[in-house]
């Protein structure tokens, strides 16, 4: 829809070209919605058939529109969030096609961790890369994605050959991804609730923005519905986290009693757990053994008893002392063969059925 050059952004190589674009998508309902996003596009001359692209799903900023990574802003003294180690996958000789998601930078609530907004704002992401003048855009891609963004990623592998059958989907890595979000929302009025608040409250006030049978009242009381708002759309999620910390504030502050019982939220929860169709095409599964906000024993629990089950090509990896931030970086040695050997056709591997179900990778 919309597309300008975009110089002197951090991180990024002054040889490479970054372009924010505004691209078409459709929400979950089949409205056409305006995405906001960004590509990067390597130096030198395309291939023969063009640039294969890396769509990258990026983890949880926020909800508000100042959160989107296209902006390039300081994110609240975070500094611009790109793709980590952008510049070994340029290297690679591919272009990386970065969504922000729904709403976030486009008017409108961002559905956060809602699986079916975010994978489609992935693939349409990876599409819009193929109409940038000049830039040789291939329709052959791989799809990446940590934390909100490895939900987001699943789900664009899950989605693809229904909603964008044009893109040959090659393989996806989801880095330490969010799974088991039934799970998540059963416990959202416990004392276990405490410990997955930061991500628990912006999931469940956007999902009541959006999905149109869960109004705030079903799961806010009156006074959390307004914090929550304050809370979710004046701020990123640093300022999430310190309003939290900084208000004492508890499931019990916020939540209608019962919400873990609640069969709509429950419902909702378990739409928004990826695995619940086969993926096509081959997958990566990542994940530190030093994770804290993605226990390995949740991504444990999708690839024994979702993925695996479900037949999925997908070779999974525990990236010994990692942490949530670190292992999309420890695991680059990992993740760009991988990718390389899909791009040309070899085999994918598979830990399916294997002993231990997983490679421990010890960089």
């Amino acid at each position: 829809m919309r597309a300008e050059r975009v110089t002197g952004v951090p991180g990024v190589a002054a040889d490479a070209t970054v372009w924010r674009i505004l691209y078409r998508s459709r929400s979950i309902y089949g409205a056409d919605i305006a995405v906001s996003g960004y590509v990067v596009v390597p130096p030198g001359a395309a291939p023969r058939g063009g640039f294969p692209v890396i769509a990258w799903a990026h983890g949880t900023t926020g909800v508000a529109d100042v959160c989107a990574p296209s902006l390039f802003n300081a994110l609240e003294g975070q500094g611009p969030y790109l793709m980590p180690d952008i510049g070994a996958f340029l290297r690679a000789r591919a272009i990386v096609a970065a969504t922000d998601y729904e709403g976030l930078g486009t008017p409108g609530i961002h559905p956060y961790l809602l699986g079916e907004s975010e994978g489609r704002g992935v693939l349409d992401a990876a599409r819009a890369a193929a109409h940038l003048p000049g830039v040789h855009a291939s329709r052959t891609v791989v799809v990446y994605g940590h934390s909100q963004g490895g939900q987001a990623a699943l789900f664009a592998g899950e989605l693809a050959p229904t909603y964008a059958p044009d893109l040959r989907v090659v393989g996806v890595v989801a880095a330490a991804p969010a799974t088991n979000l039934g799970l998540i929302v059963s416990v959202a009025d416990t004392p276990e609730g405490q410990s997955v608040l930061l991500f628990e409250l912006p999931a469940l006030y956007s999902w009541a923005r959006t999905y149109r049978d869960l109004p705030l009242s079903d799961v806010f009381t009156p006074t959390g519905a307004t914090l929550a708002a304050s809370l979710v759309q004046t701020g990123c999620q640093t300022h999430l986290v310190e309003s939290v910390h900084r208000g004492q504030l508890t499931p019990a502050d916020l939540y209608q009693p019962g919400v873990d019982t609640n069969p709509v939220v429950l419902a909702h929860g378990r739409l928004n757990d990826p695995g619940r169709r086969r993926t096509p095409a081959p997958l990566l599964v990542v994940q530190g053994t030093a994770d804290t906000t993605v226990p390995p024993a949740l991504t444990d629990l999708f690839v024994t008893t979702m993925a695996c089950p479900r037949n999925d090509t997908l070779d999974y990896v525990h990236v010994t002392g990692a942490t949530h931030d670190t292992v999309v970086f420890r695991a680059v040695p990992v993740i760009l063969p991988w990718m390389a050997d899909r791009l040309s056709g070899a085999p994918a591997p598979t830990t399916c059925g294997q002993p231990g179900d997983v490679t421990t990778l010890t960089p």
